[in-house]
């Protein structure tokens, strides 16, 4: 599935500043959720730098993959600036508050660590309170939907880089056509409006 920039504006409207903070990470910059969206640090966030360090626990036993360095894109920021400025004092994480410390602990004692954590119950009742139908593997498509985005604006090597995974994982597993390349594709071009079809 892709999302569209349209659509996951409706679930951030209706929202709680956390989970428009959760979503526009994931959906915006491709972080993987619910781990690197939870592990994100303020001390990982550069805002003069326009840089954010995000730790990846899905690549950390591969060398020089411990983290990746992604851009606080200019979609996202608006929701990190508004989770920075309610965040209590001495705040260690962007996205803190009982729900993603008990996320926190249930990965860490956890076999299965983020596997366990859940938070599609939630994310099910925002999408029906926007209006719109749920879509399996839920976070995967905002990641997916992220990562086609990059790649069309930015090219292959840096969604590569600032999504975390490899051209050819991209191509597998994340790249998706939008209905609006579709609906392009399909509309005559002006130059061509008035062209004899049967020339």
């Amino acid at each position: 599935a892709y999302l569209a920039v349209e659509d996951t504006q409706k679930l951030i409207d209706v929202a709680s500043p956390e989970w428009r903070c959760i979503i526009a990470l994931a959906r915006f910059a491709g972080l993987r959720c619910p781990s690197e969206v939870l592990l994100l640090r303020w001390s990982d966030i550069d805002f003069n730098a326009g840089r954010m360090t995000v730790t990846s626990p899905k690549t950390e036993h591969l060398p020089g993959k411990e983290y990746r360095v992604v851009p606080i894109f200019a979609r996202l920021r608006p929701y990190l600036e508004e989770a920075f400025s309610l965040a209590q004092e001495g705040a260690e994480y962007v996205i803190s508050g009982k729900m993603a410390d008990r996320c926190r602990i249930i990965a860490q004692g956890s076999p299965r660590s983020w596997g366990d954590v859940n938070l599609r119950t939630q994310m099910n009742r925002l999408t029906r309170r926007a209006g719109l139908t749920s879509w399996p593997r839920m976070f995967n498509t905002l990641r997916a939907s992220a990562s086609t985005d990059i790649q069309k604006e930015f090219g292959e090597t840096a969604e590569s880089h600032w999504v975390g995974h490899s051209p050819a994982i991209a191509r597998r597993h994340y790249s998706r056509v939008p209905d609006v390349l579709f609906q392009a594709a399909a509309s005559t071009p002006k130059s061509d409006a008035n062209s004899d079809v049967h020339a």
